[in-house]
């Protein structure tokens, strides 16, 4: 046999890359991308509140938008999917039809057909037939129809005694096919109803999951992803607001960083049982004015319960026991060695005095993360916020390959515990001023929605000097009610007195014997009452001043 030589060919088929397609429309969205990231940086030099709360944002967009583009993408997978079974089923119910169709035509062909409508086709094929005769003989040289893609075929019909005919294919009679058809369409609709029965479930079960997981931002995530078949039908477009609504949701609250400190709870009889070992060794390492302060950090750090009441086994100046937690057995030894770091914080921190609630503020945050903490606070953010203090936390965290790095909470936690000053209420006040809207201090007594707040102010500045603690003063909200009480007291002064520092400055603008405002002295001059007053001029705490005896002064409870 002789070879044949087969010119082999070979063509090279180009395809679309599709990455490097991206790369030119991508570089210059990067590129705006880099220009607004600086320009962005460069805005929160200058705030660094927003700087903190922007790079938590940012990763955990980040973090979302890698999330939405897995869910898409495994979207598409279950679309395919689902459009490969349909396929399947259409060509499935195709081949139904068309047996269907054959033995119809069969029936009519013997004659066993008793549907008047295919009996009347099968006269009309017949007078076709014989009108047509001349190409009936090239008809029975086609045993079937053939297809663009299938080879010929006969179908075997069985009749009712079990035999067994062949039937060639002929042309569908019109009627019948439109008949075919509009059931075809019918069922399709049927089906899309269905579906869309089945996806409004979905939609309620996939809304469910995502408010589930506000609680928790990566839980909101995680539930997106493995949820993503209950909400396909809702589209990106809603998944990417409900996830970015969450997301500022949950850093909104995490930036609001009041200064403003809200004592509610007392400390335990445990932690007073060591004030005499506080007060020695606050003395000792010239903190004694912050004794109030080192209470409310034993309180959040154990209660006052333990041989480690501080919880400073850990520090550095523990040299006697072991640097693990809990490695002090001697409280008091756990006490001088808390109080000796905590007034480094204090120093490092540049504390001016306990109301100073800013820079003690960072100087608690650093007594929990350590006074590497202030360092990077100074170079970065310029004073403690919130925000920065999660940054910081999930940065070690990060670099130290471990999932809990202090407590980015722990400044609220302790102030709730802490009381200002020792009854300094004008420079507790002072530090107050400035504040609008008053929310703090309505808040703090009871109410859920803003009131008229001078008294609330009035109550909390006395509740963090102690005052309220103590006796010497009321809790009060309705200005009547705070007179009332000095009155019974003995504690009450007409407006012609001339009053001291700190005491409460009632008045009544109306002249009408009831008073409507109520404020604290902060000093007496030439004749001349200066005040701080909550709920003043543009609903702020602010500084003002009267003359001795006006007559829009009702007059004075006296706290000393």
């Amino acid at each position: 046999m002789k070879d044949i030589k087969v010119k082999e060919t070979k063509q090279d088929i180009n395809s679309l890359d599709k990455n490097k397609t991206l790369q030119h429309f991508t570089k210059e969205k990067n590129v705006k991308e880099k220009s607004n990231q600086s320009q962005q940086d460069s805005a929160n030099i200058s705030d660094p509140s927003k700087k903190a709360t922007n790079t938590v944002v940012g990763r955990e967009k980040k973090t979302a938008a890698e999330s939405v583009y897995m869910a898409k993408q495994y979207a598409k997978k279950i679309k395919r999917k689902q459009a490969d079974i349909k396929n399947k089923r259409l060509i499935d119910e195709s081949f139904k039809s068309g047996a269907d169709i054959k033995e119809k035509q069969a029936d009519i062909k013997n004659g066993k057909s008793n549907d008047s409508h295919l009996i009347k086709t099968k006269e009309k094929d017949a007078a076709a037939n014989r009108t047509t005769s001349r190409l009936k003989s090239d008809a029975k040289k086609t045993s079937s129809i053939r297809s663009d893609k299938q080879p010929d075929r006969k179908i075997k019909i069985k009749s009712a005694k079990g035999s067994s005919k062949q039937v060639k294919f002929r042309p569908v009679n019109k009627n019948d096919y439109q008949s075919k058809m509009h059931f075809f369409h019918i069922h399709k609709h049927k089906q899309k109803v269905k579906k869309a029965q089945q996806n409004s479930s979905r939609i309620k079960k996939g809304i469910g999951h995502l408010g589930n997981g506000i609680k928790n931002t990566f839980k909101v995530v995680k539930v997106a992803v493995t949820s993503v078949q209950n909400i396909l039908s809702i589209g990106g477009t809603f998944i990417l607001l409900v996830v970015l609504a969450l997301f500022f949701g949950v850093f909104s609250a995490l930036a609001d960083d009041s200064s403003v400190n809200s004592a509610l709870l007392s400390v335990s009889p445990e932690v007073l049982a060591y004030s005499d070992t506080v007060s020695k060794y606050a003395k000792k390492y010239d903190i004694e004015d912050y004794v109030g302060v080192i209470n409310a950090v034993m309180m959040q750090e154990s209660g006052g319960q333990g041989s480690d009441p501080m919880q400073s086994s850990e520090c550095e100046y523990n040299t006697k026991y072991p640097n693990e937690p809990n490695g002090i057995t001697d409280s008091e030894y756990s006490i001088e060695v808390g109080i000796h770091y905590l007034s480094d914080t204090i120093r490092l921190a540049k504390v001016k005095n306990p109301s100073d609630i800013n820079h003690l503020s960072l100087a608690l945050q650093a007594y929990n993360f350590g006074k590497g903490y202030i360092d990077w606070v100074n170079v970065n953010f310029g004073s403690y916020t919130r925000a920065n203090a999660k940054v910081y936390s999930d940065q070690k965290k990060a670099e130290l390959k471990t999932d809990v790095y202090g407590d980015p909470q722990y400044v609220p936690h302790v102030m709730q515990y802490y009381h200002i000053g020792n009854h300094d209420v004008v420079q507790i006040a002072q530090s107050q001023i400035g504040n609008i809207g008053g929310r703090p201090y309505w808040s703090w007594y009871g109410f859920n929605s803003r009131v008229e707040w001078c008294a609330c102010f009035v109550s909390w500045v006395m509740n963090e000097a102690g005052l309220i603690e103590d006796g010497t003063v009321p809790k009060f909200a309705y200005c009547p009610t705070g007179i009332q009480w000095f009155k019974q007291h003995d504690q009450w002064q007409g407006r012609q007195y001339t009053p001291a520092s700190g005491d409460v400055i009632f008045f009544d603008w109306q002249n009408d014997g009831i008073s409507d405002h109520v404020g604290i002295v902060e000093k007496v001059e030439n004749g001349t009452v200066y005040t701080i007053e909550g709920n003043s001029t543009n609903d702020e705490c602010r500084q003002n001043s009267y003359r001795v005896g006006s007559i829009y002064i009702a007059g004075y409870g006296i706290t000393k």
